[in-house]
């Protein structure tokens, strides 16, 4: 099997699971990029640099916000 098949098939073995919610749900497309992003978080931080210092602060505005009865 040459390099670029493999390739095709393991993209195709992760990305299967979000194009099927894509396609079957409504709304799919902003509800296969949300598990995507949830699921792909810590890389993302690695390759976003302000990533990481924007979850900070919605972090720190959390815990600052006082909390509703």
């Amino acid at each position: 099997m040459s390099l670029s098949i493999a390739r095709i098939i393991a993209f195709s073995r992760q990305a299967g699971p979000y194009l099927a919610i894509e396609l079957i749900l409504p709304g799919g497309s902003l509800i296969a990029l949300a598990i995507w992003i949830l699921k792909n978080r810590p890389s993302l931080y690695r390759r976003l640099p302000g990533a990481r210092l924007a979850a900070q602060f919605v972090a720190a505005l959390r815990a600052s916000a006082p909390s509703t009865p």
